[in-house]
């Protein structure tokens, strides 16, 4: 039981650590208390509020499925066969423990909704939940079953392309990186994206109702730039698990730092274009926004490069660094000179002390 819990369950959160990180960002930095209220009493008293709970629910089981049948197949899980070994209750009682260990999320908000209806008197509207819980716990199970009885070829088999690009692949660092997110990432990336460009757009709206200073888009800014942590996590392990020759590359330390910069220069794009297009400020001001994102993810990027990409008290740490911040910005110091010291401090950590000797 331990065996499955570790190189399966585990190793599921483990490799989608960022795209939970954006999740949370956005459930819990974007959502208010008020608004994650409405939604359970929508899928409690909606007359599609089950249905839409179901379907979200079963989005999220389809990839856990995707992932055991695509984890399964990989020759270093050929220990996973000999499952088949055990008698069927004891297999369909540790697969059932999986498949709640794929499920926490949707245990955890089960949870909550049991809360709101007990809160609101509305227990009576709760029970297909149970039957939504049975659904997915046997689709879990029997995904897991099929794929021990379907062994595969540990040869992976190319098949023939119906598009062909005329030109081919850059050798870009840059464009390798950015094609392995989009590919391997691209959950992490729309959800990210997602949520830095709706609190941009908030922040963009309210600053539209009244008279406020550049401080008051800095600091709502700073948020939804702070929300691709998730993306800089995804590119770190990206240099330190899959692109493992890169860091043994002879190659200037003012250049890997631009590279990474250059990176996390695409990367906040599309918030700042949101900003951009309300008109609500000008290019100059949008300019030093821009910059101020692109030192908070450095900075960010610095420290998970510092603490070899471990996420345990980043959270903590993120959260005292953003108060900070907002700090520096609300006594009204310029966002430029935040900006320079930060990208300059980033380049100092950066280089090796021995070379600075």
């Amino acid at each position: 039981m331990k065996m499955l819990l570790l190189s399966t369950v585990s190793a599921f959160f483990r490799q989608r650590a960022g795209t939970f990180l954006v999740l949370l960002g956005v459930l819990f930095g974007f959502l208010s208390a008020n608004e994650h209220h409405a939604f359970a009493v929508f899928f409690l008293t909606g007359s599609y509020g089950m249905l839409s709970l179901f379907v979200i629910w079963l989005i999220y089981s389809l990839l856990c499925v995707q992932f055991l049948i695509n984890t399964w197949k990989l020759p270093e899980y050929t220990f996973i066969f000999h499952a088949r070994t055990w008698p069927a209750l004891i297999r369909a009682r540790r697969f059932s423990v999986q498949a709640l260990g794929f499920l926490q999320p949707v245990l955890y908000y089960g949870v909550y909704l049991l809360i709101i209806a007990m809160q609101d008197n509305l227990l009576a509207r709760i029970w297909p939940v149970i039957p939504f819980y049975i659904v997915l716990i046997l689709m879990l199970c029997f995904a897991a079953e099929w794929r021990i009885r379907k062994p595969v070829l540990y040869v992976a088999v190319k098949g023939k392309s119906v598009i062909k690009w005329p030109f081919p692949r850059p050798k870009s660092w840059l464009y390798w990186s950015m094609e392995w997110l989009v590919r391997e990432r691209g959950i992490t990336l729309l959800v990210g994206k997602l949520g830095a460009m709706l609190v941009a757009a908030g922040t963009m709206l309210y600053y539209s109702t009244g008279e406020y200073d550049i401080r008051m888009p800095a600091v709502g800014m700073s948020l939804a730039y702070l929300l691709n942590l998730g993306l800089s996590l995804e590119l770190y392990q990206w240099e330190a698990e899959i692109w493992l020759w890169g860091r043994s590359l002879p190659m200037p330390i003012w250049k890997r730092w631009g590279r990474v910069v250059t990176a996390h220069l695409i990367l906040i794009v599309p918030e700042t274009m949101v900003v951009l297009r309300s008109g609500a400020l000008g290019f100059a001001e949008v300019a030093q926004l821009y910059l101020l994102g692109l030192t908070i993810l450095i900075v960010s990027h610095l420290y998970l490069y510092k603490r070899s990409g471990l996420p345990e008290n980043a959270m903590q740490v993120f959260l005292f660094g953003f108060v900070g911040l907002t700090l520096l910005i609300l006594y009204k110091i310029p966002l430029l000179l935040l900006s320079a010291c930060g990208l300059v401090f980033s380049l100092y950590a950066s280089w090796p002390r021995s070379i600075q000797k």
